[in-house]
């Protein structure tokens, strides 16, 4: 049986317990953890490719479903277009713009920073399997960071929902309450 360790993202062949290198799995590891180098994320913009999914169907990277939980289309609706503001979404595709910001023990906001980046790669991944993506990890995220004022079973206000995602994203960046900016704005 071939196994995936999500925290290194190598295979293994269990129970013999050896490490299986095969460059057929690179697809695999790259949906689970999309890269995007400062060069791609320039070319955003400039260049319309269709991408296809496993299944056949083609997809334009950016452009692709969320998919819906339960009650999270307000949330979903937000986050989509916050995906398709280019300095946001330029920022978040980088991981390395945020990897060392320094937050104090036991924050939980920077969770927010983390989620949606992944969730902005995988919207802008060129190699989905499919043509839409699951919100799942940002939701759980949202209902944690926002003390579950903003929940997956109910519907929300998406103005109410977008103020505070943005201001949370603001202050777990660093930014205050002040004029002072954060790394993004």
């Amino acid at each position: 049986h071939v196994f995936l360790n999500l925290h290194t993202l190598k295979f293994y062949c269990l129970p013999d317990n050896y490490e299986i290198i095969d460059s057929s799995l690179e697809d695999i590891t790259y949906v689970l953890k999309p890269t995007f180098t400062a060069q791609h994320i320039a070319h955003l913009d400039k260049q319309a490719k269709l991408s296809r999914a496993y299944d056949g169907t083609t997809y334009l990277p950016g452009i692709v479903g969320l998919n819906n939980i339960k009650a999270n289309d307000y949330a979903n609706a937000v986050l989509q277009a916050l995906s398709n503001v280019p300095p946001l979404r330029n920022y978040f595709l980088e991981e390395e713009n945020y990897r060392r910001i320094q937050r104090p023990p036991g924050d939980i906001m920077f969770l927010l920073v983390q989620r949606f980046g992944e969730l902005m790669r995988k919207l802008w991944n060129p190699r989905n399997f499919k043509a839409h993506v699951s919100p799942h990890e940002m939701l759980q995220a949202v209902v944690l960071c926002s003390k579950k004022n903003f929940q997956i079973t109910k519907q929300g206000d998406g103005v109410e929902f977008l103020s505070w995602f943005l201001n949370a994203l603001h202050a777990a960046l660093g930014g205050t309450k002040r004029k002072k900016k954060s790394e993004w704005g």
